[in-house]
């Protein structure tokens, strides 16, 4: 660190201090907000005052906020997110591209580092905070296949003041696990190992500067995270189960955009934008006609079975 960066890391950090000491947390995140334009001392100071800031506060801690489009499969949301990028391009404030929640990590971190479960929990609003203002648009879409956690000190994956709404897009788990076993040379035991996430092992993505060691947890858990009452009624989620977007995908797009609307976001609802786009994307159905023997549903089934009876759409 420069001399020059130096001074400027401990004279923001004493007026920081004090709003700390007197938590006057709002104040806090407005003052780091208009700091001059340096991103090491911006990060660093993000970094030691933000995930307490906004884990202390209900308000909202910025004018812009983001939006979680998750699923399990990466594969389960292709489709959502091709759709949102087109009806986002009407809009000139929302216009963007989607990336993956690592993807955007990656982006804001300044150093090359190695990212974890426990760090992520650790530091998510950090990361969150740093996300949405390095973005200009007012809603920053992210892709997610993540869970939804929440520690005994109630540090959450998001919180409803960085977080403007989700939506879930679930699909039928023998759907997914004949995905995933189609994908592993129909081997029973890794796709079991794979769906259910039975050795609790993190995997290996490597990203431009973030080694990412996470887990997704298994369907089961990924699902029940997301679909909590809880969870839908803080952060305003909306689950559409994957069947449903194939058999009806103009009702199931229109009511995504709705519900957004209904949450907050500031666009119109137009219903030509989102024919348009299913003429010209026609929604393929999946065709994984593999079968699944009886041993195998049972064994799944122990799993997945409160879920199958809690949603008939699926």
């Amino acid at each position: 660190m420069s001399f020059l960066n130096k001074f400027q890391y401990h004279y923001h950090s004493k007026q920081l201090d004090e709003l700390f000491n007197s938590e006057s947390y709002l104040e806090l995140l407005s003052y780091l907000e208009k700091l001059p334009n340096d991103k090491k001392t911006f990060h660093d100071l993000s970094f030691k005052y933000v995930n307490h800031a906004i884990h202390s506060l209900t308000d909202d801690v910025s004018n812009k906020k983001i939006i979680w489009i998750n699923s399990f499969l990466n594969e389960d949301k292709k489709y959502v997110l091709s759709f949102l990028e087109s009806y986002l391009s009407n809009f000139d404030p929302l216009k963007q591209t989607i990336k993956s929640y690592q993807d955007e990590i990656d982006k804001i971190l300044l150093k090359s580092e190695k990212v974890d479960l426990n760090t992520l929990i650790n530091h998510s609003y950090f990361f969150q905070w740093m996300i949405i203002n390095k973005h200009k648009s007012p809603y920053k879409f992210i892709s997610n296949n993540l869970p939804f956690f929440s520690t005994e000190k109630n540090f959450n994956f998001s919180k409803p003041n960085i977080t403007q709404a989700y939506v879930y897009i679930i699909n039928h788990p023998y759907e997914v696990y004949k995905f995933i076993k189609r994908k592993n040379n129909n081997d029973q035991e890794i796709a079991r190992n794979i769906f259910l996430n039975l050795d609790h092992k993190a995997s290996l993505q490597q990203h431009t500067n973030i080694s990412f060691y996470l887990s997704k947890k298994g369907w089961h858990v990924n699902t029940q995270s997301w679909t909590d009452a809880n969870v839908i009624n803080s952060l305003k989620g909306k689950i559409i189960s994957k069947k449903e977007l194939q058999d009806n995908s103009y009702d199931v797009l229109s009511s995504i955009i709705l519900h957004l609307i209904q949450s907050g976001v500031d666009m119109d609802l137009n219903y030509d934008l989102i024919d348009n786009f299913i003429k010209k994307n026609p929604l393929i159905h999946d065709d994984l006609n593999d079968e699944i023997s009886s041993k195998e549903r049972k064994f799944l089934d122990k799993y997945v079975q409160d879920i199958l009876d809690s949603y008939d759409t699926l």
